[in-house]
């Protein structure tokens, strides 16, 4: 199995109650998200997991493993990865990425000179911004947005963009 065939969905987290249920720490957007996914397995990629129920209680999500019948059994998935087939993501619009596609781009300027390579996306609260790794080992974030990013070529593995002016300095 290829790296990019699948993709980190979720982790366990804690089990909840003494029925086999489990915390879990989704990576999509949503719980229906992540239950539109269908298919899941672990990390070995050979399990395959059978959730009979997902569900949220509070600001948790919560699922059910077929054959984990109790507490002992869920603790054994305690903070295992949860993936899915890259298959089963639906297709992206025009401009819509999925964080995966966009590590490991190299980022340049309008200048065709090298900024360095997408290490990650983070979001605190004001908007995506695209963290950036340098040669000299230095991160630094550029804003996810029409005045800083001018295209995207997935293919490439490109990012061109034109940083507001003081944004790098």
């Amino acid at each position: 199995m290829k790296k990019k065939e699948f993709v980190q969905v979720g982790t366990f987290g804690q089990p909840q109650g003494l029925n086999g249920d489990i915390k879990i720490n989704i990576f999509t957007s949503s719980l229906e998200s992540f239950k539109m996914l269908r298919s899941f397995f672990m990390e070995d990629g050979k399990s395959s997991l059978i959730f009979t129920s997902l569900r949220k209680i509070g600001k948790n999500n919560i699922g059910s493993i077929e054959g984990c019948e109790d507490r002992d059994a869920a603790l054994g998935f305690k903070g295992k990865h949860i993936f899915s087939f890259r298959e089963n993501f639906p297709k992206t619009n025009n401009d819509e990425y999925y964080v995966l596609d966009l590590i490991d781009c190299e980022v340049i300027n309008v200048k065709q000179e090298s900024l360095g390579k997408v290490i990650d996306i983070k979001n605190f609260g004001a908007g995506d911004l695209i963290e950036i790794i340098n040669n000299g080992k230095k991160t630094f974030y550029i804003p996810m947005n029409e005045d800083n990013f001018i295209n995207v070529d997935i293919d490439k593995k490109k990012i061109l963009v034109n940083p507001i002016k003081g944004l790098l300095d």
